[in-house]
């Protein structure tokens, strides 16, 4: 019998050992994850800071001039048609401008250049973040917008051969321009960014626009962008790439409108930029002495 009952305290003991160990970890892990927290949320209010001073910093950065002409009121598009008709993609550009499907590509679309006062009228109302960050403030009595003056454009695409070479896709080049040299295509240790205004009205099939590609940092427009109304859509990358050659890639229909397109070096973040050109600083060979310089 007291064999049995030293056995039987000694189960009691161990078994209250075992409840006094798990309370221990129980109320070190307790501590551990209160520290965790702790720390997470320093962590968490640093990044806070740092990313507020970066915004900040961005924001404080000289804007150079767009390395694109004309992309404020687009004058070498629709050039010689009142405001709001639809032309043909391929007849609509002229230069500085380019547009022509691709290895086989077949399809169809238009161009309409949009005053800012037909935007409601082509389904295409200035939203909260448009008013906001890209439009000066509206006048009460009529759609315009205290010195605001640029274009909007409205392209209405469908892609419905694919390439040659590549059946189910098909590439529609639009709004292209020239294929400067820079120190080389793809090449350069310095920031470059890209951004515009967008608003998807209608897309089908796998058809996506890139209205920005190439040259410059890629910028993707495709289904899920529908209904949201006007965005600005920014990117960057390394140097420079080739030609300026936004796109519509893929087959299906997408009705979209673009606003203010900017190509130029350094990092705004997300912070809404635009300038106009000076011709193209960064690949222009300046004159020699004796032309003058």
């Amino acid at each position: 019998m007291a064999l049995e009952q030293d056995i039987a305290n000694l189960i009691e003991a161990s078994n209250d050992l075992t409840a006094t160990v798990d309370n221990k970890i129980q109320d070190i892990t307790a501590k551990l994850d209160a520290k965790r927290a702790e720390v997470d949320a320093r962590l968490q209010a640093k990044e806070q800071a740092v990313d507020a001073k970066i915004a900040s910093f961005q924001r404080a950065l000289p804007l150079a001039p767009n390395a694109l002409s004309d992309t404020k009121h687009f004058n070498n598009i629709c050039a010689d048609v009142p405001n709001g008709t639809a032309v043909d993609v391929l007849t609509a550009h002229a230069e500085p401008w380019a547009s022509f499907f691709y290895r086989g590509t077949e399809g169809s679309g238009t161009i309409t250049k949009l005053s800012l006062s037909q935007l409601s009228e082509f389904g295409l109302t200035p939203n909260e973040d448009l008013l906001r960050r890209g439009l000066g403030a509206k006048y009460p009595h009529h759609e315009s917008y205290s010195g605001s003056q640029y274009k909007v454009l409205l392209m209405d695409v469908v892609l419905n051969k694919g390439r040659d070479d590549k059946p189910t896709e098909g590439n529609l080049f639009l709004l292209n321009q020239g294929g400067e040299r820079y120190i080389g295509w793809s090449k350069g240790e310095f920031l470059t960014q890209a951004s515009c205004w967008v608003n998807v009205l209608e897309q089908t099939g796998t058809l996506r626009f890139y209205p920005s590609q190439n040259r410059s940092a890629l910028i993707s427009v495709e289904s899920s962008d529908v209904g949201k109304g006007w965005q600005y859509k920014s990117s960057r990358r390394t140097g420079w790439g080739g030609y300026h050659q936004p796109l519509f890639k893929g087959l299906g229909s997408m009705k979209v409108a673009i606003a203010l397109p900017y190509v130029g070096t350094g990092d705004h973040g997300n912070n809404m930029i635009w300038a106009d050109s000076v011709g193209h600083p960064y690949t222009h060979v300046g004159p020699t002495l004796n032309e003058g310089a």
